[in-house]
This record gives C-alpha cells, sequence and structure tokens, in this order.
C-alpha cells in the first residue's frame, strides 16, 4: 500500500514540475492542472498521515501484548510454572520485536511525510510565483495563500499531536517498566 501511496505522489510532484516548465503561452492554460496536481498531493500525504497513525497503534498494541506475556510470565515463574513463563517468554520476545520493526517504521513513515510536506510547500509557492508573474490577479493567489495556511497549521496541529502522542507513549512505556521491576 506504501508504494502503491509512493508512486502518486511522485506522479502527482512530477507533474506538478512538468507543467511549471512549460512556456508561457500556455503556462495560464496550466495553473488548474497544477492546483490538482496540489490537491493530488494534498490528499495523498492525508492518506500518509492515516498510514502513520495505524502503524503507531498497532506498535502500541504489541507493547500491550508483549507486557501482558511478561506479566504471565512473571506469575509462572512465581508458582514454579517453567514451561509456562518460558513460552509466555518467547511471546513476550516476539511482540517486543514486532513492535520495535512498527515503531522503526513509523519514524520512515514520519520521515516521509516531512519530505512531502516540503515538496506540498514547494510546490505551493511555485504556483503562486506564476500567478503572480503573469498578472492573473489576486484571486488565484490569495486561494493558494489561504489553502497554505491552513496546511501549515494543519501540519502545526499534527506535529503538536505527535509529540503529545510520543510523550505519553513514553510515559505509558516507564509506568510498564515501573510494574514490572
Amino acid at each position: 500500500m506504501f508504494e502503491d501511496l509512493k508512486t502518486a505522489w511522485r506522479q502527482a510532484v512530477e507533474n506538478f514540475w512538468r507543467e511549471l516548465q512549460g512556456d508561457a503561452a500556455t503556462a495560464a492554460g496550466q495553473a488548474p492542472g497544477m492546483r490538482r496536481e496540489i490537491e493530488h498531493a494534498r490528499s495523498d500525504l492525508t492518506r500518509l498521515e492515516k498510514q502513520i497513525e495505524g502503524a503507531v497503534q498497532r506498535a502500541e498494541s504489541e507493547r500491550g501484548e508483549a507486557a501482558t506475556a511478561r506479566r504471565r510470565q512473571d506469575m509462572a515463574r512465581r508458582i514454579g510454572d517453567e514451561e509456562t513463563a518460558r513460552i509466555a517468554g518467547e511471546y513476550a520476545a516476539k511482540h517486543e520485536e514486532y513492535a520495535g520493526v512498527l515503531e522503526r517504521k513509523v519514524d520512515v513513515l514520519r520521515a516521509e511525510r516531512d519530505l512531502w510536506r516540503r515538496d506540498l510547500i514547494a510546490m505551493q509557492d511555485a504556483l503562486r510565483r506564476r500567478e503572480s508573474a503573469l498578472g492573473e490577479g489576486p484571486g488565484a493567489s490569495e486561494t493558494l495563500d489561504e489553502e497554505q495556511e491552513r496546511d501549515e497549521r494543519e501540519f502545526s496541529r499534527l506535529e503538536q499531536s505527535e509529540r503529545m502522542r510520543t510523550a505519553e507513549e513514553r510515559l505509558e512505556e516507564l509506568k510498564r517498566r515501573m510494574r514490572t521491576e
């Protein structure tokens, strides 16, 4: 799924820059297509955000499963059931490993998202400059400015939300460690 999303992103960005490079005679007619590519890029960015959220939730779930398995392992050891303790330990290790993979995936997806955001902002700036150079009037540029401001507010909100979620994840991890010690 991510590869399909990446391909769609690349196509939108490449189409935008190809249209931007067109000659001045056809430039005015290209603005609607360029706006469409910006909308496609914005939509792809939203889909990537949803993938990140899903991966974060799966990682949290795996961490929870690992913690449960560790508790079962400890309980089994306390009653002398080494076979159950061994099996619970294996399950915990598998869940911890998968959680680690998902957390690395989240890091990579967030880095990709940051690159895409910069691409989107560059595209919006380029379109604004093109419209300004062609004297298409303030209407289209104002709309683009409003879109960019909206995107920047949304990006800021998402980044703040992500920081809060990361802090909560760290707090929960500390609580789990304190319970198991």
